[in-house]
């Protein structure tokens, strides 16, 4: 009898064990599996990787991750204000236009939602309400230069030569090395009659990139104008090494030499 009781005693003790690893071993692939699985991210931690993904030019996977920060936070501010950028980045303006109407409704201050807003109206066409955004920015940062630039380029296309000239100088003091800046406060200068101030915006463009054609041929009428007709072939033909397929700038090459 007391053989048996230990052999049952063994056995149940055998049996119980192996319960006890079975469970063991549910808990060890029970935990396994909840490391393997990704949490759901937060609001925030979308944000950031929208954020990443902007830095790093792919505004595609910018635009998805700002999408999804708003469907755990549909009124967050800051994420409308980049998913607006990244549309106006993509040239999806009507799209652009909706989300930063939202953005400033839910932060009137922020001027970077306005300027954006400015650029995507002004792509529109709908260039009074385009200066309005971008003046209202301009008020709201006076350290922006992106605000004054906007403000300067609307303003120009508008015709409105005095708040263009203003904006673009005010850009310029606040950031001197956009050659495009330059350009457009040389075209604002071009109409206002000041040649000679023309043509030093010119330079200082060529001077930060000397690639840039626009600036080029600019320089090189304005030079025509004044009576330097060499320096002004001189100008064109830098700007046919630039883009030696380009007709029209052989054409004005050709005309300016005869």
């Amino acid at each position: 009898m007391k053989l048996r009781s230990t052999e049952t005693a063994a056995a149940s003790f055998a049996v119980s064990g192996s319960k006890k690893a079975l469970c063991a071993l549910a808990v060890l692939i029970a935990v396994s599996l909840l490391s393997a699985c990704e949490l759901p991210k937060t609001s925030t931690e979308k944000l950031i990787e929208g954020n990443n993904y902007f830095r790093k030019g792919d505004y595609v996977k910018a635009e998805a991750a700002y999408r999804e920060t708003l469907k755990l936070d549909p009124n967050n501010a800051t994420a409308k204000n980049n998913l607006g950028v990244i549309l106006n980045e993509l040239g999806k303006y009507d799209e652009a236009i909706a989300i930063l109407d939202q953005a400033i409704r839910i932060d009137s201050k922020n001027a970077i939602a306005h300027y954006v807003l400015a650029r995507a109206l002004k792509e529109k066409g709908l260039y009074d309400r385009a200066m309005s955004e971008a003046s209202l920015a301009t008020e709201l940062d006076r350290t922006d230069p992106i605000g004054f630039r906007t403000l300067g380029e609307v303003a120009l296309i508008k015709g409105n030569l005095d708040v263009a000239i203003e904006a673009l100088d005010a850009a310029v003091r606040l950031d001197d090395t956009n050659d495009m800046t330059h350009c457009h406060l040389a075209q604002a200068l071009h109409l206002k009659g000041d040649i000679e101030a023309e043509m030093v915006e010119w330079h200082k463009a060529l001077e930060i990139n000397p690639n840039n054609n626009k600036a080029r041929v600019g320089l090189a009428l304005a030079l025509s104008s004044q009576g330097y007709r060499d320096d002004a072939v001189e100008q064109l033909e830098e700007a046919v090494k630039v883009e030696p397929k380009n007709k029209e700038l052989g054409q004005m090459l050709e005309s300016l030499k005869r």
